[in-house]
């Protein structure tokens, strides 16, 4: 049998397997709940950080939206999931150039971003990421829906993130409306 000996004034005295299982039984009983306790807290924190992450990504997505379609100068394209318009006249030259003209635009298949893109830029910018949901609505001045690019006074957004966590998924759904100023 194994002991683990100590000498003690000459004398060899030993721990015995049954001291020593014990002794790892109570510590045992000591660190688990330790070790339960840390672990229930880094859930909480990656919990806490994807739920900020899904309402932020959300928000700032839609903010930048809301606030450049609602300078909006002409619409060349509008559906539900994409909107193309003269955003600016930058220059003040009464004339829609490349670097003024904006389309917004989600392909509709969830977890694909909403990106924002110049005419004049080779390619697009994501704007919002893990989309699971994107719809334009358009109004006219007396609050009917319509279609008709020259009639649309009013817009509401509505986007839905979704981001899949370990266990979990993590939605954040917000809508805004928009009150076209150059119109």
């Amino acid at each position: 049998m194994a002991n683990i000996c100590l000498k003690k004034n000459n004398a060899v005295r030993g721990f015995s397997l049954i001291e020593m299982l014990l002794t790892i039984a109570i510590l045992s009983l000591i660190i688990y709940p330790i070790y339960e306790f840390l672990n229930q807290g880094t859930l909480a924190w990656e919990l806490g950080e994807n739920k900020t992450e899904t309402v932020q990504n959300n928000r700032i997505g839609l903010d930048k939206l809301c606030d450049e379609i609602k300078h909006a100068r002409q619409f060349y394209t509008i559906n539900s999931t994409q909107i193309r318009f003269w955003w600016r006249d930058l220059n003040e030259d009464e004339i829609a150039d490349a670097d003024e003209i904006l389309t917004y635009r989600w392909s509709g298949a969830s977890g694909d971003d909403l990106t924002r893109k110049f005419d004049s830029q080779a390619s697009a910018t994501p704007l919002a990421n893990y989309v699971n949901a994107f719809e334009l609505m358009y109004f006219n001045a007396t609050g009917v829906q319509t279609a008709d690019l020259a009639a649309v006074r009013f817009i509401t957004a509505k986007l839905t993130i979704k981001k899949t966590g370990k266990n979990n998924d993590y939605f954040s759904t917000m809508r805004k409306g928009i009150h076209l100023r150059n119109m």
